[in-house]
């Protein structure tokens, strides 16, 4: 899910909590949008770099890997300590930094669900054929055509193709180009 969907969807809740949290409301937010702070992290130490930029381009690739270490904040053991300090301190600041991380957590786990459906439909519908190129590949890779600026259509068919690996990456290519 794009930092700009997430900032959404986090106002969107925080708008929702503000009858009961008032002003206490942006603990959580904040915790929400603060979370992906991990990759950059992540990428700052294991490509000894702290640029932006690098690391906008490592994650903005075609298919980046998926390193479980890049997501440390989001993972259910950091998750359940911060619950069990929270809780054992009594602590509302704990419990509404952690309202926010899972807030987070929750939107990429529907976000991951919805992209792995779309690319096994659209797979079947291209019965294993890029879309571009035509070759016949085990592997297809979703790729984003368009991204809707309307978050229910976010998950439309209409907005994304399989592609081969090859062609992904071109396509990629091209839209950093057109992008500078």
């Amino acid at each position: 899910m794009r930092i700009q969907e997430h900032v959404k969807l986090s106002a969107i809740g925080a708008a929702a909590a503000w009858p009961w949290l008032k002003q206490d409301v942006l603990i959580p937010l904040v915790a929400s949008i603060g979370i992906d702070v991990d990759h950059y992290l992540w990428f700052a130490v294991t490509h000894r770099t702290l640029s932006l930029r690098a690391a906008m381009r490592y994650f903005g690739q075609a298919d980046p890997p998926q390193r479980p270490a890049a997501k440390f904040l989001h993972h259910p053991i950091v998750l359940g300590a911060l619950l069990f300090v929270a809780l054992r301190l009594r602590s509302r600041l704990l419990l509404l930094i952690l309202a926010g991380l899972l807030f987070h957590v929750s939107l990429d786990f529907i976000h991951v669900t919805q992209m792995r459906t779309l690319k096994q439909s659209l797979s079947e519908r291209a019965q294993g054929k890029c879309s571009a190129c035509g070759k016949e590949e085990q592997a297809l890779q979703l790729h984003t055509v368009r991204v809707s600026s309307n978050l229910l259509e976010r998950y439309a068919p209409r907005h994304y193709v399989v592609l081969c690996p090859s062609c992904h990456e071109q396509a990629h290519s091209a839209a950093t180009k057109t992008a500078i």
